[in-house]
C-alpha cells in the first residue's frame, strides 16, 4: 500500500529520522497533517497540550529546530494522523535524557488517554519497559523472547545482555 493509503487508515508513523517537511514552518507541517486527520480540532488540542513546540515555535521553519524538537514535531504530526495505531522507529535515538523522559510521559498518555496503540522499535530498554505492555526481544532478525516487561527484566541473560542490569 502507498503511504497515503496507510495514513488514511488511521496509522501514524514516526520515522527514526525525518517525518517533517524541513522547509515549511511548524504551523504549515501541522496544517498538512490536519488535512488527513480524522480527528481534526479535537486531536489538535491534545497535540498542543502535549507538544508546546506546536504553539511556541509555530512560525519557525521546521528544519531549524533542534533534533529533539524535530522529533517531537514528527510525533505531533503522526499523532494527528493516528486513529488506531502509532508506529515509532527508534523514537528516543539521539535524544537528551530530559527529552527521553518527556517522550515516555507522552507515549504513556497517548496509549492510556487517547487509546492509540503503539508499536515501538526501540533500543532503549528503559523506555520500552516503562511504556510497553508486551515486549518482543529480537536479535539479528530472530525473536529471542516475548513477554510482559516485568517478566523480561527477570530473565538473567536478557538483564545482562540487553538491559545492562
Amino acid at each position: 500500500m502507498p503511504a497515503y493509503s496507510i495514513a488514511k487508515l488511521g496509522v501514524g508513523y514516526v520515522p527514526e529520522r525525518g517525518g517533517i517537511l524541513r522547509t515549511l514552518t511548524v504551523q504549515e507541517n501541522i496544517e498538512l497533517a490536519l488535512k488527513v486527520s480524522k480527528h481534526g480540532a479535537d486531536r489538535l488540542n491534545d497535540v498542543r497540550k502535549l507538544f508546546r513546540i506546536v504553539e511556541e515555535r509555530r512560525n519557525q521553519v521546521a528544519g531549524t529546530l533542534s533534533g529533539g524538537e524535530q522529533r517531537m514535531l514528527s510525533l505531533a504530526i503522526a499523532l494527528l494522523m493516528a486513529d488506531k495505531l502509532l508506529v515509532l522507529d527508534e523514537p528516543s535515538a539521539g535524544l537528551a535524557p530530559i527529552v527521553r523522559r518527556r517522550l515516555a510521559e507522552v507515549l504513556k498518555y497517548i496509549k492510556r488517554d487517547l487509546e492509540v496503540s503503539l508499536l515501538l522499535a526501540e533500543q532503549d530498554p528503559s523506555l520500552v519497559i516503562e511504556v510497553a505492555d508486551t515486549v518482543h526481544v529480537i536479535e539479528l532478525g530472530t525473536l529471542v523472547r516475548s513477554g510482559k516487561p516485568s517478566e523480561i527484566v527477570k530473565v538473567d541473560v536478557l538483564r545482562e545482555h540487553y538491559l545492562g542490569l
